[in-house]
């Protein structure tokens, strides 16, 4: 992924953890004793471990000489209810070149018959905050844990923080995976300076909003009371999709007498980005050069050329995360990258794009943000729309190959899964840009089709076929199987290949077309599957769906609130052929099935073809988000395709 600080705090806000990851203020509890205030939560909240009393942010805009800077105050008050609470007592603060701590502060109030001690923390531990997969990271973590932490005490922080970059400002979550009794966000800033703001997933009534002048400031407020805790599903979408939350852009500042834009629209955005890309573009060193110029040596179209530099950046680049200040948004110089051979996704995107630009061919950065986000430029534009960067080579007017190489697997042609359907930002100069979609895949173009042949082996069959893979199912194999060794290859293998039952067997295989993105990959397999068969008197009855994508993949809608979320929209095709034995013939076979749904279609059809029994099943899912109020359609289709997959082949022996 990127280094893109702005979705880096983003995603280190409430919302992150089990509490919170950067915790938030106190408003004073006052209106009854500890005990009762204990009780009334406990019993407005029965089960809830620990309720959020106060969360608070007030945020003043200030003109600091030649910059405009924001410090923000974080206030937050956490009411413990059970003993389970305890998991709590442990917090931290995060800071970082765009959000530098200024001050923290930490105490535990602790009912002590009728008064309250203040127990202060007194242990900071300040480190780095290197998440995995991040090679280097400038976010630093200050963590703490809370004093004497029980049920009716409260936990109390506050911190300061100054950005000292307005434009970076993140989003105001309202809500936790806690309960939240009174969230409220204030921003104080210039009378004469410009602020707009967007709720997203806000119910109509639920926040209150005011606006004060006084003297030469402007006040806005938001309060929400009562919110309750934020739901949470495996496999739903990132928080930003569903979470009630604020997203503010202090849109012009007057400096020095004068007014000055900062994220007033897609230009200032885009002309931001282009000032962190402008030294970037530096000539190609000799040895880049003569690299690009033997790739295309022999390319007969524009195309193949763009398609070897993508898979050179994609087979010679190491991906490796680096976020320092605003390295996290300035990419190295083509030459740094091609001399290294490492470089995080704007990295090689600087080095697809400058070595593209060698090779003659149309080309752009552009930036982009992967599916975490669900925000577009023409109701949005900040840095909180983008946490990735690809290039784009325009292989015909308005036409544009997206070519992320972070995906190594990923073939010419297609984007990256994560950002289908995405916004893409292309710079076209230093001061011109233009806005791309990213196509969603169809299902038709990720697909597995496996064709195998099957013979009865006394109460057990075995097989051999052949599976090939396209698209992102072939991508997401080919990174199973990257850099295996034997054994953990073989066991790799088993997994994928698994049919039938638990007593799959897998006899050999072999592995083509790995290391070639453009070329489907394919899994040549032999294998014994024991205890499958079903014998009775002179009948022998055989269930053909030896896979079955989809089983059983019913959702509690009594229990699930949010969306569930897919990767790609994918094919499952299977041939499988069984060999009649010489002394039996076919008793019955299954009816066909056929089912079109823009959720998910699917068909299972038999026939005999001389001595075998030909099934074809293929299963197919389109959707890439499943809201809620499609789960009982959903399930129909599932309970459907279930009873499907229970219908059997019989064979009868052939009387003498």
């Amino acid at each position: 992924m990127t280094a893109n600080n702005w979705r880096w705090l983003a995603t280190h806000c409430l919302l992150a953890t089990g509490l919170l990851s950067s915790p938030l203020g106190v408003r004073a509890q006052q209106a009854a004793p500890q005990n009762s205030q204990l009780t009334h939560y406990r019993q407005q909240y029965p089960g809830t471990a620990a309720v959020i009393l106060d969360y608070r942010q007030d945020l003043t805009v200030e003109v600091v000489r030649d910059s405009v800077q924001v410090v923000a105050r974080h206030h937050y008050d956490l009411l413990h209810l059970a003993e389970q609470s305890t998991g709590y007592a442990r917090d931290q603060v995060y800071s970082s070149h765009f959000n530098r701590l200024q001050s923290v502060e930490a105490y535990s109030l602790v009912p002590d018959g009728k008064s309250t001690r203040k127990l202060k923390v007194r242990e900071f531990r300040d480190k780095f905050d290197i998440r995995p997969g991040v090679f280097f990271d400038d976010a630093r973590q200050v963590s703490f844990t809370f004093p004497a932490v029980a049920p009716g005490v409260r936990t109390v922080t506050d911190y300061t923080v100054r950005h000292p970059d307005a434009r970076f400002v993140v989003p105001f979550q309202l809500g936790s995976y806690l309960p939240t009794c009174h969230a409220e966000l204030a921003i104080t800033l210039p009378r004469a300076a410009r602020l707009s703001y967007k709720l997203f997933h806000v119910a109509p009534g639920s926040v209150t909003f005011t606006r004060q002048d006084k003297g030469n400031t402007t006040t806005y407020r938001w309060v929400a009371e009562n919110l309750p805790a934020a739901p949470r599903d495996d496999d739903a979408p990132a928080g930003a999709w569903h979470q009630p939350h604020i997203v503010y852009l202090i849109e012009e500042v007057p400096v020095a007498g004068k007014p000055r834009k900062l994220l007033a629209g897609v230009n200032e955005l885009y002309t931001m980005y282009a000032g962190f890309v402008a030294n970037t573009d530096e000539p190609p060193r000799p040895a880049l050069k003569r690299v690009v110029d033997s790739l295309v040596a022999g390319a007969t179209s524009p195309d193949e050329r763009a398609r070897k530099i993508y898979h050179w950046v994609q087979q010679h680049v190491r991906y490796i995360a680096f976020e320092n200040g605003l390295r996290g948004f300035v990419p190295s110089t083509a030459n740094k990258v091609f001399a290294d051979r490492y470089g995080d996704c704007k990295d090689m995107a600087n080095l697809t794009h400058q070595m593209c630009q060698v090779a003659g061919l149309p080309s752009y950065l552009a930036w982009i943000g992967t599916r975490d986000l669900p925000y577009r430029y023409e109701e949005l534009a900040t840095p909180g729309v983008n946490n990735h960067m690809i290039a784009a080579y325009e292989s015909a007017p308005g036409k544009y190959v997206f070519l992320d190489a972070t995906g190594r697997y990923t073939s010419f042609g297609m984007p990256t899964s994560m950002i289908q359907g995405k916004e893409a930002l292309l710079g076209i100069d230093a001061t011109h840009f233009r806005v791309a979609t990213v196509p969603v895949v169809p299902a038709a173009e990720n697909q597995s089709v496996d064709i195998s042949t099957v013979q009865l082996d006394g109460n057990g069959l075995k097989g051999t076929g052949t599976r090939t893979l396209t698209g992102f199912v072939r991508e997401r194999t080919a990174h199973a199987l990257d850099g295996l060794d034997k054994m953990r290859e073989s066991r790799q293998m088993q997994q994928l290949l698994e049919r039938g039952n638990n007593k799959f067997s897998l006899a050999t295989y072999q592995v083509g077309n790995l290391t070639d993105a453009d070329k489907p990959l394919q899994l040549s397999y032999s294998y014994h599957l024991q205890d499958y068969v079903q014998r009775l008197d002179d009948e022998i009855y055989v269930n053909l769906n030896l896979e079955k994508p989809l089983a059983n993949d019913r959702i509690d809608a009594n229990t699930r609130r949010l969306p569930r979320t897919n990767d790609f929209a994918s094919t499952n095709h299977t041939r499988t052929a069984l060999e009649i034995p010489a002394d039996y013939e076919v008793a019955s076979l299954p009816p066909a099935v056929a089912v079109q749904d823009s959720l998910a279609s699917y068909t299972i059809r038999y026939e005999r073809q001389g001595n075998r029994v030909v099934q074809d099943c293929e299963v197919t899912i389109h959707y890439l988000l499943l809201p809620p109020t499609a789960f009982a359609h959903w399930n129909q289709l599932i309970g459907q395709l279930t009873a499907a997959y229970q219908q059997t082949v019989v064979l009868k022996r052939k009387k003498a």
